[in-house]
């Protein structure tokens, strides 16, 4: 699976997030979005489901990565591959990365 760095930082009010996913789902039949203090190893989990990463926020606040996931999946709760609004889970020491992983249909 490629890893794709595409970081944004700051406040996720203030990033246009939704933009970017809005755009990287055009271009796929499968994603899902979620977060991992650890990129490279959360890929190797994913490696027979999507074919390509995109990390695209990082930040030193796990309260901010999962009011960021779960904005981005409710913005595309339709369509994603997410079983759940997340925001869960135990994610480790920062910093912290929201990611999406997809297929390149």
């Amino acid at each position: 699976m490629q890893v794709v760095w595409r970081i944004e930082t700051g406040w996720p009010q203030w990033l246009n997030l939704r933009r970017r996913v809005g755009a990287l789902r055009r271009h796929s039949i499968f994603y899902k979005i979620g977060i991992t203090n650890d990129p490279d190893r959360r890929a190797r989990q994913y490696y027979d489901e999507y074919d390509e990463m995109i990390v695209i926020y990082q930040t030193q606040s796990l309260a901010s990565a999962r009011w960021v996931e779960r904005d981005l999946i409710d913005f595309t709760w339709d369509d994603t591959d997410n079983e759940v609004g997340g925001g869960g889970g135990n994610f480790g020491e920062p910093p912290y990365f929201v990611y999406v992983v997809r297929d390149r249909a």
